[in-house]
């Protein structure tokens, strides 16, 4: 441990410097999710209103790259005035990188935004390092809980093609980090940083308001903790909230018009979606707004390993206890004085609210229950958080000044973890753990985002020299899936929408019509499967080849 410590500058380095290499190396690897062409469109939809206000000597160059009728397609996602509601913190600087460097082919579109939103995941994944550090004044700790964050399947491979909920979770971890330093320094610095990256994760999604609203509670209640100096810190709070209001405003046009009206107009859009799109859960097909109260908890604790699973229940109820102890004990005369003990102590309550708060509002807010849980990643940061404190305290209790046998033993616990990331790449995102019994496509919806398309295109490719016909069985898009293909690929890929007409077919077993179950699909008349792509001997997607 000497030596770890006498070279811990070196180990750090080389820990992101090879998670790094590896995302760099894969990135290819990963096929397109069914939201990705509808985001790039929120991108170039947003630059379009932004040059047609102050700069339409360069609207001549962006409809040549992103023409008009593709804006005309997703004229859903804007108001009467053009603009966008919501979503362009990466998607409209992703636009502008298009635009300037003039990219036209859709693989390099793609893997560009592939890329970018890694890089973006990369980045977080160091202060949630950073963040564990601050906490527990322990590298090998923040180094422990930065590869729980990189050995979660899901999130994992989602880092690399979901532009929304990795990409809100990333900005989630950095303002966290930010909050916390805003709350101990109370400088300048942090104020105007922690406004402008609340701002920019509010622009990705609508529930980024909780965090800098908890913090500005946390903020008043300290203020009346210290009689002494209130002038002196009160001035930070004023500022960032200045700022915050002016950031939110200045990086979302759709506020340029009515801040107060569009913003609550977003606001009421969370419950306003969704409702003719079903889920599949626990065998049956619900409608997306009527889904179970328990879905994003069933979700969660049954695609998260279960060694961070029993940390986080252990973590959670020994952090619940405490509030609850120091709530009950305060005196009423002085009841905001003892809510916490120490910076530590806060930093431990914020970890819990930003789990719970989130949690309660999905409850209520039904319509965001789809795609598992992906709409809910932000909080698993703060998930994990409980569960580091939790291997805190047994390194307190049980192993004391032997921390490195509990470290070598954690390791050995995520190992299985790790290998089975590396035998199913790219497809750990059909990760579920034992509790969700052997058949979880009988419960659950595997490939949901139909990123398992683009493998099942490469393989007809390589079966076949000439062009060919393919038919997709399922509601996700083969077009969409076709475009991060390899140009000459591409070529001898002809989509169609009948099935009598296709050479092949490929299904990833989604139903967004609540039709037909994942085990329910019947093998298509004058067709054989040829191959099919599985995780954990269950099949997420089917390739067919039409009988000779």
């Amino acid at each position: 441990m000497i030596f770890l410590n006498l070279n811990k500058n070196i180990y750090i380095f080389l820990f992101f410097l090879i998670f790094f290499l590896i995302g760099i190396y894969i990135v290819s690897d990963y096929g397109i999710s069914i939201d990705e062409d509808k985001t790039r469109a929120v991108g170039f939809v947003s630059l379009q209103y932004i040059l047609k206000n102050f700069f339409p000597e360069h609207l001549d160059k962006l409809n040549k790259l992103f023409d008009q009728e593709s804006f005309n397609n997703f004229g859903m996602m804007t108001t009467s005035a053009g603009v966008v509601t919501s979503g362009i913190t990466f998607n409209l600087p992703m636009a502008i990188i298009e635009l300037i460097f003039e990219i036209k082919d859709s693989r390099e579109i793609f893997l560009l935004r592939h890329f970018s939103t890694f890089l973006l995941f990369f980045i977080s994944v160091y202060f949630f390092y950073l963040i564990l550090k601050n906490r527990y004044n322990s590298w090998f700790l923040g180094m422990v809980g930065a590869l729980f964050l990189i050995i979660s399947p899901r999130i994992f491979a989602e880092s690399f093609y979901n532009n929304k909920d990795l990409v809100f979770m990333s900005l989630f971890i950095i303002n966290l980090f930010v909050a916390i330093k805003f709350l101990e320094e109370k400088n300048f610095k942090y104020t105007i940083l922690f406004a402008l990256i609340s701002a920019l994760t509010i622009n990705v999604r609508i529930f980024g308001i909780i965090l800098p609203t908890l913090i500005f509670i946390i903020y008043l209640i300290n203020i009346l903790r210290k009689e002494n100096i209130r002038k002196k810190i009160t001035k930070p709070l004023v500022w960032c909230l200045i700022l915050t209001l002016f950031f939110v405003i200045l990086f979302w046009p759709y506020l340029w018009q009515n801040p107060l009206k569009n913003f609550l107009h977003a606001l009421e859009s969370l419950s306003g979606h969704g409702h003719h799109i079903y889920n599949f859960y626990l065998g049956e097909h619900f409608i997306r707004s009527l889904s179970p109260w328990h879905y994003h908890l069933v979700w969660i604790f049954l695609t998260t390993p279960v060694l961070y699973i029993v940390l986080f229940v252990s973590g959670f109820i020994f952090i619940v206890r405490r509030a609850l102890k120091r709530l009950f004990k305060i005196e009423n005369s002085n009841s905001y004085k003892d809510l916490w003990r120490g910076k530590k102590e806060l930093q431990d309550l914020l970890f819990l609210l930003t789990f719970l708060i989130p949690i309660i509002a999905a409850i209520d807010f039904r319509s965001v229950s789809y795609d598992g849980w992906r709409h809910l990643y932000f909080i698993y940061p703060s998930f994990l958080l409980i569960a580091i404190f939790a291997l805190h305290l047994i390194k307190i209790i049980f192993f004391k000044k032997k921390n490195y046998f509990l470290y070598i033993l954690i390791l050995i616990l995520i190992l299985p973890t790790g290998i089975w990331m590396y035998k199913n790449h790219p497809f750990q995102y059909v990760y579920f753990n034992f509790l969700a019994g052997k058949n979880f496509n009988e419960k659950f919806e595997m490939d949901y985002l139909g990123v398992s398309n683009k493998s099942a295109l490469e393989y007809i490719i390589s079966k076949e020299s000439k062009k060919i016909k393919v038919y997709n069985l399922n509601t996700t898009d083969l077009y969409v899936s076709k475009k991060i293909l390899r140009k000459k690929d591409r070529s001898k890929i002809i989509i169609v929408d009948n099935i009598n007409n296709a050479d092949y077919i490929t299904n990833n077993f989604t139903d967004w019509r609540g039709e037909i179950k994942p085990t329910n699909f019947i093998k298509p008349e004058n067709f054989n499967i040829i191959h099919e792509i599985k995780v954990d001997d269950i099949t997420i997607n089917t390739i067919y080849k039409k009988k000779q």
